[in-house]
């Protein structure tokens, strides 16, 4: 598959999507059910210790959530634990709209979206889960939207601070005249409550997941797809969440389409003795000269952003990053040898030059929606991958 071919393959699915989100209510709802195995993934690093929670799924019966600890930086892991028991399971369930889970300490909360019968879509409330034994037994917790409504809650994204406050954000389409927005709670009591809804912006794309991440000093920020252009916009707060500063663009592309990309972006920050410097990747399909993944570095809390440097060519997407005081690594997915694989590149000169990329999962095999953690151990990056005939698995491989 040529590029030229590739980027109309890929705004055909973003005009179908479009299409779909706003056509009529009679429209089919979007059915993620088809095959089995791995359908959701998300990881989460404290410290040393890495948490991980899949969903999985066998033929035709709802998907089912599992969690594992790494204790020494993802070189062994723990048994699959089923949690949610008793709850509603995650519905839709697929990469790009995964459950979610963050720790700390001994303090772990994962959220997902519900099915829902109210929606078209099939998106209904969210629901929460919490240890504060490091995971080794569960409680249910509250829904974290205040909305009261059963239908059209997704991409939730959360993370913990430095005080244990948990901070949770995703799209719900409480204002009836701006559609999707992007909403905000904390929890001080790890997920056994949450706080009052804030709304950061009331109008955003609809279908792109959101990225939270926290840093020193009550700092929050969530990287987003904005509405009006479709370009990616950060949100900082500066009091733990509490109040919202105007969003900025992360990349300005300009790139102005009413469709649902289903793509978010990376976002990894770095703590310095002069401040905060994020690192954000983010994909554009602008048009054949700008299609693709791209990174950024703000050194002013996300005030301002340098600009774009191209990662992987034209067919790169599903981008995730991550940094530590030495290095910064990259990775993403794009087409190859007839299906997707997972690539890498890393960064040794804060961001000015990159070395080329490296395919990560076997040949033979396709793999797509990678991720990239930083622990004590070194960078490790995760991802789903399917052999032909076999169902889909997680795969955990350390970086150098």
């Amino acid at each position: 598959m040529n590029t030229r071919t590739f980027n109309a393959l890929m705004l055909c699915l973003i005009l179908l999507a479009c299409a779909t989100a706003h056509g009529a209510d009679d429209k089919p709802k979007h059915d993620h059910r088809a095959g089995s195995g791995v359908v959701s993934l998300d990881v989460y690093a404290d410290r040393n210790r890495i948490h991980l929670l899949v969903a999985t799924r066998e033929a035709e019966k709802p998907p089912e959530l599992q969690y594992q600890r790494s204790d020494d930086g993802g070189e062994t892991w723990s048994a699959p634990m089923t949690i949610g028991v008793g709850q509603p399971p995650p519905e839709p369930a697929h990469r790009g709209m995964d459950a979610q889970i963050a720790a700390s300490g001994e303090h772990i909360v994962a959220v997902w979206t519900t099915e829902g019968t109210e929606d078209r879509f099939g998106r209904g409330p969210m629901a929460c889960a919490y240890s504060t034994d490091g995971g080794k037994t569960w409680s249910a917790g509250p829904n974290p939207a205040d909305d009261g409504k059963a239908s059209g809650h997704a991409f939730v994204d959360v993370a913990a601070d430095a005080d244990g406050t948990f901070h949770v954000v995703w799209l719900d389409n409480r204002g009836a005249d701006t559609g999707k927005g992007l909403r905000y709670a904390r929890s001080k009591d790890g997920g056994a409550s949450w706080s009052a809804n804030v709304t950061i912006d009331p109008a955003t794309c609809e279908c792109c997941w959101n990225t939270i991440a926290t840093a020193p000093g009550g700092k929050v920020f969530v990287l987003y797809r904005d509405r009006e252009p479709r370009d990616m916009a950060i949100a900082s707060s500066d009091d733990g969440g509490q109040t919202w500063g105007k969003p900025v663009t992360v990349g300005r592309f300009g790139w102005n389409i009413n469709g649902c990309p289903h793509v978010g972006g990376g976002l990894s920050i770095l703590p310095t003795a002069n401040g905060t410097i994020l690192y954000s990747v983010v994909w554009t399909a602008k048009d054949e000269t700008a299609h693709g993944d791209y990174v950024l570095s703000s050194a002013d809390g996300g005030k301002t952003w340098n600009e774009p440097t191209r990662l992987g060519g034209p067919q790169s997407w599903h981008p995730d990053i991550a940094c530590d005081g030495t290095s910064i690594i990259a990775v993403w997915d794009a087409y190859a040898d007839g299906g997707t694989a997972v690539f890498a590149s890393t960064s040794r000169d804060a961001g000015k030059t990159w070395d080329a990329s490296k395919r990560l999962n076997p040949d033979g095999t396709t793999a797509d929606h990678p991720r990239i953690i930083c622990t004590r151990q070194g960078f490790r990056a995760l991802w789903t991958e399917q052999a032909p005939g076999k169902s889909v698995t997680w795969v955990a491989r350390r970086l150098p």
